[in-house]
């Protein structure tokens, strides 16, 4: 296959992708901004604490947690699953904490996870 970069072999099998979700700690107030004194001021919603949520992606594909209701602590020990083939082509994990709201969902917080430095040596773990 001409799109395969070098090194990767044109056989590759499928493997699962397991990313835990513990919990998160120290996140910040919301809803402090203009948007926030609009949506007061129209729907009369009036809330500093944030309905947090993670979501993952990896691979061209997306999976998210539940919503934690008025949370600066959630705990969600919830796992997130991906198929893809191995190696993938695809060399970093993104994970990205929001803000559920019922306007526009708001990322608090963004992390990579590069794989090449969490993956095993080997023929078997190791990621290129």
């Amino acid at each position: 296959n001409l799109l395969l970069p070098d090194g990767v072999p044109p056989e590759r099998q499928w493997a699962r992708f397991y990313i835990k979700i513990y919990r998160a700690e120290g996140l910040p107030r919301m809803n402090t901004s203009i948007m926030a004194n609009v949506k007061k001021a129209l729907i009369g919603e009036n809330k500093d604490l944030v309905d947090p949520y993670v979501q993952v992606a990896f691979a061209g594909q997306k999976g998210k947690t539940s919503i934690q209701k008025s949370s600066y602590e959630p705990l969600w020990n919830e796992q997130i699953i991906f198929t893809e083939m191995f190696p993938p082509l695809c060399k970093r994990i993104k994970i990205q904490i929001r803000d559920s709201d019922k306007v526009n969902d708001v990322a608090i917080g963004t992390h990579f996870i590069d794989l090449r430095k969490i993956s095993n040596e080997g023929d078997k773990g190791k990621i290129e």
